[in-house]
């Protein structure tokens, strides 16, 4: 009786023999090697290592933050289903602190980015405005005389209406920079880091505390903080990773704006997180870890979260492109020229979005019965996280071949766009420098701590709970 009793219940914790105790070496030996590329990139070509490094680097954050919100919410709705699952979505939250310091690269490489470019130096904004900007309003070249003497300046032909439309876009382009000076000031910059980095690792360590040291205390009021912590929890994680992703991400268009780009980067990264809780929820429990606290009824639940979370993507991605496209305002429309016409390699990465991270999935993860056949919930999950990892190499990627005054000044010079996408092997390294320390860290704390939160007083109910 009690064999079977051991059985069903599980291990609960990861011991030294076992298949996952040497996981988190391994990932610590990837994230070594990656590390070490990220060091040769750094000295061969800086400029293309800083857009590698920031794209592995927001794909693995929204991944851990997105692990925090599920927890905050699984607390503020009292939730009982996911008690079991809850701690596998704590160890991803637990790696937070890693990514913290994984963060700082990016300030010794923040000067390669395009809105550092424009606005590098606290001293010299107006300057470097109007050095990147301004010379048409400058009075001398051909472009000044043009200004001043209309169609007698110049080359004495009248401008073509490519030339009038770039001069104004070029325009809007540089007051819209002037007005964003500000915000990109250096030390309100750092300030809004230094909070951001704060907000993340305190909550991560707070809730990770409280949910462990639960087990050993058995203190019902435990669950009572944690849940009095969710409410204003939530808009922190809201607020800190929506200004997050438009200083670092819709920023490296400077001049472009969106007032829903935070809310595509969190539903996309509770996506990614759903994905990677039903992947380790399978491992472990095919491991003999977890036993019944997570079974078939736990993992229909987060393919039918994971399948919610990305019809929500899908939705608000979508939101943003319609309203872009029938507004057809030049300086709004940049981002998804960037991505379509400036360079067609673009494009079938463009497609793929819409159609392996919403399209196929959709259909794919409607049906409850490949939510409830784990093989092809993992196929689902899998997509999933992959095609995140793709998104944050769209988002990012073809900044970098706009050059180094940014889409607009390339087009302004005439620059002509590279047919081809821009991969390189900094890519590859470092999406293991930054994965293998974040993920050496996530498995390291499974070796330290039960898999379930035992000390629950809802785990009872959540082995019970059925659709």
């Amino acid at each position: 009786m009690s064999a079977t009793s051991h059985k069903s219940e599980g291990k609960l914790e990861i011991d030294s023999n076992g298949p996952w105790s040497s996981a988190w070496k391994i990932a610590a030996a990837v994230g070594a090697l990656g590390l070490a590329g990220v060091g040769a990139g750094f000295a061969s070509d800086p400029k293309r290592l800083a857009f590698s490094y920031l794209f592995a680097f927001m794909a693995f954050l929204t991944l851990g933050i997105g692990t925090l919100f599920f927890v905050v919410i699984q607390h503020i709705s009292a939730a009982h289903w996911s008690v079991g699952i809850r701690r596998t979505a704590e160890f991803f939250m637990g790696g937070i602190p890693a990514l913290i310091v994984l963060f700082l690269p990016l300030f010794a490489l923040m000067q390669h980015f395009p809105q550092w470019e424009h606005y590098g130096h606290a001293s010299s904004h107006g300057a470097t405005a109007q050095a990147g900007h301004g010379a048409q309003q400058a009075g001398h070249g051909e472009h000044g005389q043009q200004a001043g003497h209309g169609e007698q300046a110049g080359h004495g032909e009248r401008p073509s209406l490519h030339e009038l439309e770039t001069r104004g876009l070029h325009n809007v382009h540089h007051q819209t920079l002037e007005k964003k000076k500000l915000w990109f000031d250096k030390t309100f910059f750092f300030i809004r880091q230094a909070i951001y980095l704060f907000v993340w690792g305190w909550l991560s360590w707070r809730f990770f505390k409280l949910s462990t040291g639960q087990d050993k205390s058995k203190d019902k009021k435990v669950t009572v903080a944690m849940a009095r912590s969710a409410p204003w929890s939530i808009a922190l994680l809201a607020l800190t990773l929506t200004f997050a992703s438009f200083d670092w991400l819709m920023a490296l268009e400077p001049a472009w704006y969106s007032t829903i780009f935070g809310v595509t980067i969190f539903a996309g990264g509770l996506v990614a997180a759903m994905a990677a809780l039903i992947l380790t929820g399978l491992g472990l429990k095919k491991a003999g870890y977890i036993g019944d606290a997570v079974n078939i009824e736990h993992f229909h639940d987060m393919g039918k979260l994971m399948f919610g979370f990305n019809c929500f993507w899908a939705y608000v991605c979508f939101s943003q492109f319609f309203l872009i496209w029938y507004a057809s305002i030049p300086e709004e429309t940049v981002f998804y020229h960037a991505r379509w016409n400036e360079n067609p390699a673009w494009q079938p990465v463009t497609m793929s979005l819409a159609v392996l991270h919403f399209a196929i999935p959709f259909v794919f993860l409607m049906s409850r019965n490949v939510k409830r056949r784990m093989n092809l919930l993992a196929l689902g999950a899998i997509t999933l996280l992959v095609m995140h990892v793709v998104e944050y190499y769209w988002l990012v990627l073809p900044m970098f071949k706009a050059g180094a005054h940014g889409a607009q000044a390339a087009a302004s010079h005439g620059a002509e766009a590279h047919h081809s996408l821009p991969v390189s092997w900094m890519d590859l390294v470092s999406l293991l420098a930054v994965g293998g320390v974040y993920l050496a860290m996530v498995f390291k704390l499974m070796t330290q701590h039960k898999l379930i939160p035992v000390s629950d007083p809802r785990l009872e109910r959540s082995k019970h709970h059925s659709n």
